[in-house]
């Protein structure tokens, strides 16, 4: 020990240790230690390189410019060019062909196109389609399964899920195998493909998947974690063989552009003058494994890899982001050759972070200073060998930033890591929350941060959902800067007024938002100031939309769901990362509300949970009695129209009141008494849409009248 050393700081170190032991395992969890993580794994790629795929039956059709510039259509592209594809990859011995393109609608080149489409797929047992699983919010279940358009599966064809899941950086590197979905499991492409490989004619293939593994066939493929398995890359963007789509569709049988049309594909070639023979006599695609998919930069499915940054032959230093078919390719190769990355056993991480520990306290404790800080430098020299090594020659993946940080913060000492600690939560939190509550909430949570500890509780608030009408479409008609300027506009003038409401962001989806009204402090008038905040979000989107009429802008129109019941609210995550957030049935509820508007053509609907509170205070007209999908007990929703004190023309009072005897009469199945209100509602109102679709039910059930039982509820079929 060094002289000087007092025999009280044994103690002191042993504490000091321990801490740094428990705080590396803990910190593992944190979002930015778990990237860095992910980075270090990037940088081990990197020393590695990239490995041969000469011998591997993978090449990739590609959609690039040079396509797009020589067929006679721009993208997309009629289904027939796939069609034909198809066919010149059976003729030339394709073993595989998967296409990942998404066909989950009718071609719009016409009805005939897919037809030949399906046709085609009906020949042959090899070729995959491309399905998806559409996360809604991520925080929840809302999950929807779009499988390829179903005249193409009517044949069994086969199809896999498009499975790219970015970390939290945006790179990609883990893979989801196998997905469940509604208890069935599904193939992703390069599972789906693999299959189809391997098992072509063979009934008894098998796959399933556990907490730890994907089984396919006879491959058991560990998972990196539960996202996936850990994606082995071969190199980077290009590093697989690459044909332009337009090599195969040019044939005899069909005509590129007139500078482009040179049979290529069925060009027999000419030995005596050097003509090298085309794709279907040059064997280059017999027993192949063809992926196709796009690299046209302006389709947006170029993705972040390890290999994002790479040096060329040259030596220069080139960034590559990789197309979204070659990653899949990397998935399938990774597979077909049993070349996982394996992850160290959980466990073993643990005693390995114990290990180190030890180290780093004996070297602290009965070494002099410099000579434990010579020791502390040396053994994360020889353990960052150890990572490299194992993950260059034995694919083994050791942790490399928890074993470093027990080192680091183990010689650091418990004070400055506590410090630093302490100082970096603070700033998370104001960072977390400083966008989402109003400062008076910060500063409470700043006071009091055990406010923010795991768990919820249970705790009636009011929930608001706004969403905008058609952003698909509209975001089609802007560049990507137009539209990220134009949603952050709309986005920080409705969030002001949610703030001023007392309400909190709990998210932003896109152009959605979700707040809550009541929490994290309380409030006895959370159900008013949702309403509130509803109407000044759409009074403010009035004038926006007058503003951007004079920019030349679209036109955005929101609908907006309000739902006031008890929820479980509080921080829901891991014990270092975690949001503050909302759940439950009411919740639920609340997004329905939202989407139920277009039903009805309505801009704010609340549910009667909120009605029963805010009734006195607002000016409201009954909708409809629904029953939202999975549940059974109906509820009442309405229109939610401006404050008590708002002053309408005397029109349309006379309106809102007759509408609710229409109402009325309809529940009374006063059919005819129904009508004669509603026409005299639309000759008030022509727009309306609630009143036309009150008078086309009466008109029915007046010819064909419900069931004695009937209780006036509908059903909603979409979420």
């Amino acid at each position: 020990m060094e002289a000087g050393k007092p025999k009280a700081k044994w103690y002191v170190y042993f504490l000091i240790f321990i801490a740094a032991i428990l705080g590396a395992i803990i910190l593992s969890n944190l979002a930015i230690l778990q990237t860095l993580e992910l980075k270090s794994i990037d940088w081990r790629f990197d020393l590695r390189g990239p490995q041969p795929v000469e011998d591997l039956p993978i090449v990739i059709l590609a959609i690039d410019d040079q396509s797009d510039e020589s067929t006679p259509a721009r993208w997309p592209w009629p289904r027939s060019y796939f069609a034909h594809v198809i066919e010149n990859l059976e003729q030339a011995g394709a073993a595989a062909i998967a296409i990942d393109v998404i066909f989950d609608q009718p071609d719009r080149s016409g009805p005939e196109q897919d037809d030949v489409f399906a046709s085609t797929l009906a020949k042959y047992d090899n070729v995959v389609l491309t399905g998806k699983l559409l996360r809604t919010f991520s925080r929840y279940s809302f999950e929807t399964l779009i499988p390829p358009y179903e005249k193409f599966i009517e044949s069994h064809t086969a199809w896999g899920l498009a499975a790219l899941e970015s970390d939290l950086d945006g790179f990609y590197r883990r893979y989801p195998v196998i997905q469940e979905y509604n208890d069935s499991l599904y193939l992703s492409l390069a599972a789906q493909l693999l299959r189809i490989y391997e098992a072509r004619g063979d009934n008894s293939y098998r796959y399933a998947m556990s907490d730890q593994a994907y089984r396919l066939g006879n491959h058991i493929i560990p998972k990196f974690d539960w996202l996936g398995m850990l994606i082995n890359y071969y190199g980077p963007a290009g590093t697989f063989k690459y044909y332009s789509f337009d090599n195969v569709l040019d044939d005899s049988e069909f005509d590129l552009r007139e500078d482009f049309d040179m049979d290529v594909f069925d060009d027999p070639g000419d030995s005596a003058l050097g003509i090298p023979p085309g794709l279907k006599y040059s064997g280059a695609l017999k027993d192949k494994i063809v992926l196709i998919g796009s690299t046209i930069q302006e389709l947006h499915d170029n993705f972040p890899t390890p290999f994002l940054e790479y040096r060329n032959a040259n030596g220069e230093l080139v960034k590559a982001e990789m197309p979204g078919v070659e990653i899949h390719a990397n998935a399938l190769a990774t597979i077909l050759t049993d070349s996982y990355l394996k992850p160290v056993p959980i466990l073993w991480v643990y005693a390995l972070v114990v290990l180190l520990g030890l180290l780093i306290f004996l070297f602290a404790r009965y070494t002099p200073t410099v000579v434990s800080a010579l020791l502390v430098l040396i053994l994360l020299a020889l353990y960052t060998v150890l990572t490299i090594f194992s993950f260059v020659n034995y694919r083994i993946v050791f942790p490399l930033i928890s074993p470093v940080a027990v080192m680091v913060l183990g010689y650091v000492g418990f004070t400055i890591y506590n410090f630093v600690l302490t100082q970096k939560e603070k700033r998370m939190l104001r960072g977390a929350f400083a966008h989402y509550v109003p400062e008076s909430v910060i500063r409470e949570i700043m006071n009091d941060p055990q406010k923010l500890s795991l768990g919820g509780e249970e705790r009636v608030l009011t929930i608001l959902f706004s969403d905008v009408a058609g952003f698909t479409t509209i975001s089609e008609q802007l560049t990507p800067h137009e539209l990220v300027a134009l949603l952050n506009e709309y986005l920080t003038e409705m969030t002001e007024i949610v703030l001023e409401h007392k309400g909190t962001i709990d998210k932003f989806e896109g152009d959605a938002i979700m707040a809550e009204f009541g929490a994290p402090i309380a409030f006895p008038d959370h159900a008013q100031m949702a309403c509130r905040a509803a109407l000044a979000m759409q009074a403010k989107l009035k004038k926006l939309r007058m503003k951007w009429k004079e920019e030349g802008k679209p036109q955005l129109h929101v609908r907006i769901g309000i739902n006031t019941g008890e929820v479980i609210i509080g921080n829901m995550g891991s014990r270092n990362t975690f949001d503050y957030t909302a759940m439950g049935d009411h919740v639920n509820l609340g997004a329905r509300l939202e989407g139920a508007n277009k039903f009805y053509g309505t801009h704010i609907m609340i549910s009667e949970f909120t009605h029963r509170v805010v009734k006195d205070d607002f000016i409201t007209r009954p909708l409809d009695l629904i029953r939202v999908k999975g549940k059974t007990k109906p509820i009442e929703v309405f229109e939610l129209i401006a404050t008590k004190d708002t002053k309408f023309t005397d029109q349309f009072n006379e309106f809102l009141e007759l509408y609710r005897k229409g109402i009325v009469a309809y529940r009374k199945r006063n059919w005819l008494q129904a009508i004669d209100i509603f026409d005299y509602c639309l000759k008030l109102v022509p727009d309306d849409k609630p009143s036309k679709l009150y008078r086309e039910r009466c008109v029915d059930f007046r010819l064909n009248p419900p069931p004695p039982d009937w209780d006036g509820v509908i059903t909603m079929k979409e979420k």
